[in-house]
């Protein structure tokens, strides 16, 4: 019985659209992760000649990649919807074009039996210990942050010219815990409050007064520093031995909960908040807090970073909103934030501040960090321009986001490369025009590149393979006219669905006088 192999890699959002319009048409597929099973990568090149994934087979017929596949598909829609093919259902065309047909004969596209290489991990145990009793009653502090969050009062209240977003009263804060935890008496809720204060469970505003039954104001910890993203609470527990596991399992728990709110092959903002692995997600990411980076030499940093930069993008899309103008974006890169081992980084701290080795960004004067900044000691000692092939800002015209080890660091960056150039909306050349496009990728970053859009060939031929890289090193061996250089449009939208969008003010936790008209969104839905 023949069958449609995908060969993919975990968290692709090519590949995971691709897997979603079989799947959704009721089509069966044979799914070969090369992350998993590394040997089945040089069996896909050897039938592909292509490194990017996904690449997909029809039996022994290769098909092509995400693109080639989707068109297929779209076709059997259309002579579905038209009546003019032989199918009265996409399942109908794969059974009569595929499985009627006999296996696939070539070894190469076996299915692999082997253990996986890549460490299992195991999702549904918490990585939490710790218990609060309020009233003979245990919580983990899961359950009593959620709990918290759903059922305490939060408003916008303003004092001596400042408004001070998601906070309440201690008064009002006194009597939700009573309703709440079915306290006898307000002092027992007084007790309550300030042990959780104590636990960081929620604090005053500006760290001046115990709680108690007042008029000062006080906020929950997940609202207290919302520039943070993994602020949801403070993280005293033990952390992993290896950072990078630590980074890996992360992205496994958010690549899951993707899996669960695919629509039309998209993620599904408007339902993924509401998942309780969502909120499992959201306490085991604050263990970020405790892993050193200044314990790491430059590969594993190199992996570490690029894997937490990719996995932060998805994150903020969904906790803060999608940038969707200029201004937004620029707020959105230098003020979304993630906590690692008490260094506040940006993602244009992670980019340009760690792995462009603290060089300046390309729109701006000064280098990511400063001199007299203590986080400089984070950054790379050199500046390899391949991480601009596996950085993912979540934008379609970003390189596919793929998992990085501090083992293989320079192979995979090299794969990635390699990847990314054959793509023909990144990197093409025209013989006859003497024309070489470039992704806008290598524009913005040209310096790290090469000294000069002139000398840009030089350097892009060395990430091309085969007839791509024939062709260029063609027009760079013939001397008779100068190859013109140009750069492609960057497609800024992104692979999601439902999503908000992020608004310069959205990261606040006050405003001064006279009040931002545009104060942080909910992001927690509350309980009647």
């Amino acid at each position: 019985m023949g069958r449609i192999t995908i060969f993919s890699v975990e968290n692709c959002n090519y590949c995971r659209r691709t897997k979603a319009a079989f799947a959704e048409r009721g089509i069966p597929y044979a799914d070969i992760d090369i992350e998993s099973y590394p040997s089945k990568r040089s069996d896909m090149l050897a039938l592909t000649d292509r490194m990017s994934v996904p690449q997909v087979f029809f039996n022994d017929d290769h098909i092509g990649g995400s693109e080639e596949a989707l068109a297929v598909l779209a076709k059997w829609d259309e002579e579905i919807a038209t009546g003019d093919g032989a199918d009265a259902s996409p399942r109908d065309g794969y059974v009569r074009l595929v499985e009627s047909r006999p296996d696939p004969t070539d070894e190469r596209l076996a299915i692999p039996t082997g253990p996986s290489a890549v460490k299992p991990v195991d999702l549904a145990a918490s990585r939490s210990r710790e218990t609060i009793q309020i009233d003979e009653k245990e919580y983990t502090t899961l359950e009593l942050t959620k709990l918290l969050v759903q059922r305490m009062p939060r408003d916008s209240l303003s004092y001596w010219g400042c408004l001070y977003y998601n906070v309440f009263k201690g008064s009002d804060g006194v009597t939700a815990l009573r309703e709440i935890f079915g306290l006898e008496s307000r002092e027992e809720a007084v007790q309550v409050g300030l042990k959780l204060q104590r636990k960081h469970f929620l604090g005053h505003v500006c760290k001046d007064h115990p709680f108690g039954d007042s008029i000062y104001y006080f906020r929950l910890q997940p609202f207290d520093t919302p520039h943070i993203l993994n602020s949801f609470r403070v993280w005293g527990e033990a952390v992993e031995d290896d950072p990078m596991h630590l980074i890996h399992r992360l992205g496994k728990l958010w690549g899951k909960l993707e899996s669960r709110h695919l629509k039309d092959g998209l993620v599904d903002h408007a339902t993924i908040r509401t998942d309780d692995l969502y909120w499992k997600f959201e306490e085991e990411v604050c263990e970020l807090q405790r892993v050193s980076l200044t314990e790491m030499d430059d590969a594993a940093k190199t992996a570490f970073v690029i894997n937490l930069y990719n996995l932060w993008i998805k994150y903020a899309f969904v906790k803060v909103g999608i940038p969707a103008t200029n201004l937004n974006r620029l707020s959105f890169f230098d003020d979304v934030s993630v906590d690692v081992g008490g260094c506040i980084l940006s993602f244009n701290d992670l980019e340009h501040g760690i792995l462009r080795a603290n060089t300046r960004h390309p729109y701006k004067l000064s280098k990511q960090f400063g001199v007299a900044d203590s986080r400089k000691r984070l950054a790379l000692k050199t500046l390899d321009p391949r991480i601009h092939f596996a950085l993912n800002c979540g934008a379609r015209s970003c390189p596919p986001v793929k998992k990085y080890t501090a083992e293989a660091i320079e192979e995979e960056l090299r794969l990635s490369a390699m990847a990314f150039c054959e793509q023909e909306n990144n990197v093409s050349v025209d013989l006859e025009a003497r024309e070489l496009k470039l992704s806008k990728i290598l524009y913005w970053y040209m310096s790290d590149f090469a000294p000069s859009k002139s000398e840009l060939p030089k350097k892009v031929v060395e990430y091309l393979r085969g007839e791509k890289k024939a062709l260029l090193e063609k027009l760079m061996e013939d001397k008779t006219g100068r190859i013109a250089v140009k750069f492609l449009d960057y497609d800024w939208s992104s692979n999601d669905a439902n999503f908000d969008t992020f608004e310069r003010g959205h990261l606040s936790s006050k405003s001064v006088f006279p009040y931002s008209r545009n104060p942080p969104p909910q992001r927690y839905e509350m309980m009647a």
